[in-house]
This record gives C-alpha cells, structure tokens and sequence, in this order.
C-alpha cells in the first residue's frame, strides 16, 4: 500500500469524511430540488402535499434548529463515550470507534437534515405576485427529519453496544484475522523466496527517514518495481509499527550494478523507497498486526491491574486473542525475499513471525496473572491451542517455553495449593502433549 493509499484510507476511516459527504450532497440536493420545482409537472404538484409560505418556513425552521440540536447531542455523546472507552479499555480502543460507520452515518444524517432545511427555508417567499414554496424540497426536509429520528434512536441503541467489551473484543478480533490472513497466507506467492536467495549488501547506501513517526504501512510492489527499473536491491530496516526519527536509516540500497550509480538514477530509486515507506504520527492496523494485538494486551492488562481487578474481562480479551491467533496458527510465515518479474531477488523484508507476535502477548498479560489462576489457564488454552496447530519445532518449543512461564508467573503467594497444583498439572500435560 502507497502513501497516497494509505492517505485515502485514513481519509476515509476518519470521523468527519462521512458527514463531510453528507453536507456536501445536502447542498446540492437542496439548489438541484429548488431548482427544479418550476419545472415540475402539474399532475406531480397535485401530489405532493403543500403547505404555506408561513407555515413552510416555521416547518423548516423547526426542522433545521431540532436535528442540530440533536447533532450536538450525538456529538456530546460520542466524546464522553471516546473518554470513558480510553479510561477504562485504553487510548488505542478509540480509533475503532471513531472509524464506525454507524456513528458516522448518524451524525452525517442529523447536520444534513439541518442543513437542507436551512438552504431551502431562504428560497421560500410570501407575497401575492412573488410566493414561492419548493413544496417537493419542503417535504423531503419532513422525511429526511422523520428518518433522522429514527436514526437517533438506533444511534442510542449502538453506541451504548459499542462499548461492551465483548462488542469491543470481537471488532479488534475480526480486523486482526483479516490482517493476520493477508500477513500469513496460506499458500507462499511465487513472487517471494527464501532468505537464502539473497546476499548480502556490503557496500551501499543507507537511505533514511524524512519525518519522525511510526511506520504505518510499506509498499513492497512499489518498492519491487522501483528496484527493478534501478538495477538494485533494497534491504528493509524497518517493518510496520517501527519507531523511526528524521535522518534514521529505514532502507539500505546496493551500488550495483551500474545504472543506479548514476546520481539521478540513485536519486530516483532513495525517493521511490521514501514514498513507499509510508510514516505516520501514531500506529494503525494497516500492515500493523501487532497494534491490534496490543489493543487486546491493554484490556487485559486494565482488567487486571489493582484498582480494577477485573479478571471475567482480562478473559474476553484472551479469548478474542486466542481466536484471532489459532486461526492462522500452522502457516508458514512469508518469505523475506521479494522476487521482480524476472525472478531476481529485489527486496528483503523484515516480516514479523507469527510465534513472536503470539508469545511477546502472552508475555505482556502473564506479568499481570499473579494469584489469578482462572486469567491463567486462559493463557494455557491459548498456548495449548496453538500447539496442537503448530508442526514446526521451533513455534512450539516458543510456545512450551511461554507455558512455563506463565506457570511460574501466576503461582504467586496468595495462590491456594490445590491452584497451584492444578497449574503444575496443566502445564506437565502442554509440555509432554508439544514435545510428543
């Protein structure tokens, strides 16, 4: 995904793009149906319902000031629900709920009612020779205040779903199988080859970071195409989610062969791979698997701090998690190398492995498990799970590794006997069950 992509689609998750639309069409719709009530054809006229200049003008009136009223309420809304939702599950839960369609919608229906019923209220005249009223426009505003009421209601209803954890859990879950199946394909692309198909750049050129920020999303075909036309190859030094600084090297670049020598070609191929790394201010699920794995992490970890101590939602985080983990559980991780048309290695990458990924979060909330065995266990099921999945040794010697210690981790001083017992039970069956 390019820059320019990755622009679009923040663009498009944004929380003002769909109420931006939404005034945009209200203005045009409003002139167009003005515009077009001279026109209209006396059999339709009879059909539409009419009322006065007077009375058009109060309906509108009332219409425009109610739903913007009720704009500012939906807003209010939705920021206490962004702050108790930071508070209590964590700051990275908010992006989800600023990118809802439903919100959005809602709120794009209530600021465009009010303003379609503003526009069309200046063209309404009174007077004997000069009395125009758009009888049409004046009773779409009713309709569209009738369904902008309904859609309160449901806004009510949604938003008050919304923060559930549960509700919560499973959204950060089904992005995090999408990506994690886009990650980890099932079936290895012929356009990727081993590590061992490259070698390595000895001497070449750091190309380095114009911006501060994290990296959002990388464009490997950009970066493979932009090799090709050079000559080059371009080694990687960063992965979605790095922090990196202005000047930082994010790529290194080879001198050979000749045509990427050449100071306007080399120029060309730095500012192809400084377009296809795209950097933002803070992290996104775009190419970031570990950005949603970090959301459910926070939950857990919330849950399961002192002053809340709430293990029944530490659980649901790790049962999203252990879904989202078990479903791509047992495929190869991809290959590094990016291959060009002609088959020639073009690009090394530095994927994350799906283990690491599955066992750094295990880590994180097992520092939290101490004298919670049930929050424990939740673990083993996860490792367990993605034991039985797992055919390589080297995942589920990591896998047996966590195990033990979240074992160690969880048997804590106020842990009952007959828990700890049940724990060093679970974790001798795991470890023999892996090894076998």
């Amino acid at each position: 995904m390019n820059g320019m992509r990755y622009r679009i689609r923040r663009v498009l998750d944004s929380f003002w793009f769909v109420p931006g639309i939404g005034l945009l069409l209200a203005l045009l719709v409003a002139e167009a149906l003005v515009a077009l009530e001279p026109a209209l054809p006396s059999a339709i006229g009879d059909v539409i319902p009419a009322v006065g200049p007077d009375g058009s003008r109060g309906l509108l009136s009332a219409i425009a000031t109610s739903m913007l009223a009720a704009a500012a309420t939906t807003f209010s809304i939705t920021i206490a629900v962004l702050t108790l939702t930071s508070s209590a599950y964590g700051p990275r839960l908010v992006r989800s709920l600023m990118a809802d369609r439903g919100n959005q919608v809602v709120l794009a229906l209530l600021v465009s009612t009010s303003l379609f019923a503003m526009l069309v209220v200046r063209h309404v005249r009174a007077g004997d020779d000069s009395e125009f009223v758009p009888h049409l426009a004046v009773n779409i505003a009713i309709v569209l205040a009738v369904v902008s009421i309904v859609a309160l209601v449901y806004f009510i209803h949604h938003i008050s779903a919304s923060i559930q954890i549960s509700r919560l859990a499973t959204g950060v879950r089904d992005q995090l199988v999408t990506l994690l199946d886009d990650l980890y394909p099932e079936q290895t692309s012929t356009r990727r080859a081993l590590a061992s198909r490259w070698a390595a750049i000895d001497e070449g050129r750091d190309v380095r970071a114009s911006t501060s920020g994290y990296v959002a999303s990388i464009d490997h075909r950009h970066l493979v195409a932009a090799a090709a036309r050079a000559g080059a190859r371009v080694e990687l030094l960063v992965r979605p989610g790095t922090l990196v600084c202005a000047e930082d090297p994010i790529a290194r670049v080879s001198s050979e062969p000749a045509p990427s020598t050449r100071p306007e070609a080399a120029a060309r191929l730095d500012a192809a791979v400084v377009a296809a790394v795209s950097i933002d201010d803070e992290r996104t699920p775009v190419q970031d698997a570990e950005h949603l794995v970090r959301q459910l992490v926070d939950v857990a970890a919330r849950a399961l701090s002192p002053g809340v101590n709430d293990p029944i939602t530490a659980v649901t985080a790790i049962d999203a998690l252990t879904i989202a983990m078990a479903s791509a559980a047992g495929r190869p991780d991809p290959r590094g190398v990016l291959l060009d048309d002609a088959d020639a290695p073009r690009v090394l990458v530095a994927p994350r492995e799906l283990s690491a990924l599955a066992v750094d979060a295990v880590d994180l909330i097992r520092q939290y498990v101490a004298d919670q065995p049930l929050v424990a266990h939740r673990l083993l099921d996860l490792l367990e799970r993605l034991i039985a999945r797992e055919e390589a040794s080297d995942r589920s010697a990591a896998y047996r590794g966590a195990v033990d210690r979240v074992v160690r981790s969880a048997i804590g001083p106020g842990t009952l006997p007959e828990d700890a017992a049940a724990l060093e039970r679970r974790r001798a069956d795991i470890v023999q069950s892996g090894a076998a």
